[in-house]
């Protein structure tokens, strides 16, 4: 059973990755680089290609873009600057 995730909008406390969608999708994850977000990346791509999308930047501001502070322990990618 998955832990329940609160959902939050505007910016989150800091830099890194985070799941964070605009349907509350859990298999999404963006990176916040502390102005705006990165485009989707899921939780099955790869390391490489999430750092592909960690580049990309969200075309506009998103305010329809929530995210939630959940971080698997065992986490492929490192919160931290890919």
């Amino acid at each position: 059973m998955s832990a329940r995730r609160t959902w939050h909008k505007g910016p989150p406390p800091f830099v890194g990755w985070w799941s964070a969608s605009t349907r509350r999708d859990k298999t999404v994850w963006r990176w916040w680089n502390g102005k705006c977000w990165s485009k989707a990346a899921l939780e099955d791509d790869s390391a490489f290609v999430a750092a592909g999308f960690a580049k990309v930047l969200c075309p506009r501001l998103t305010p329809d873009i929530e995210w939630t502070d959940y971080y698997p322990e065992n986490a492929r990618v490192p919160r931290v600057a890919p």
